[in-house]
């Protein structure tokens, strides 16, 4: 009977000390959630009170945190560094008339290379095979997934939802559900 009880309390110890081991791990290793934040606000330019954090998250594998925040009331990402706090990527971008000559060009030239909203949703209802003035868009928004824009269009014709996903720079349809509503 003692030697089951002491392999199990063997078991259990080991358990406990790779916990421990991985969890002084992590907090030795990378930036803690609350630096991530500070070099974010500091990255951005506006005040902390301004910004509501939604999401920041730890990916070990990749070795960085991926953050979803919102700044009046539009939701952007970040990807740090977890270790030396480098920005990885963002999509943040103010449209302010405090913006330099430098980021107007920028955001212009970016705009260049993503189709816009009205594009997306041309492509959306003619996939679906229906003419706008036929439907009612119950939702349309502009999303990034790992750094790609997607723009997410959903509206309603004949008593039927359709909902889009559209890479928001080649225009393709990357997902698409259709949902016949009583």
């Amino acid at each position: 009977m003692k030697k089951p009880l002491i392999i199990i309390l063997s078991i259990v110890s080991i358990f406990l000390l790779i916990g421990i081991f991985s969890f002084i791990y992590v907090k030795v290793t990378y930036l803690s959630k609350e630096e991530i934040k500070q070099i974010i606000i500091k990255d951005t330019g506006v005040n902390s009170n301004d910004i509501y954090f939604e999401n920041i998250e730890l990916e070990i594998e990749k070795n960085s945190y991926e953050v979803e925040f919102y700044y009046n009331n539009i939701e952007y990402e970040y990807k740090v560094d977890a270790k030396n706090g480098r920005v990885i990527y963002n999509n943040f971008k103010i449209n302010t008339n405090h913006n330099t000559n430098n980021n107007k060009n920028n955001s212009s030239t970016s705009d260049t290379q993503n189709i816009q909203m009205e594009k997306a949703k041309e492509i959306a209802l003619t996939d679906a095979k229906i003419d706008i003035n036929n439907v009612t868009f119950t939702e349309t928004k502009q999303d990034y997934d790992d750094g790609r824009l997607i723009y997410e269009i959903e509206f309603i014709y004949n008593h039927t939802e359709y909902n889009y996903e559209i890479d928001g720079t080649t225009g393709e349809i990357i997902h698409y559900d259709i949902d016949r509503r009583n």
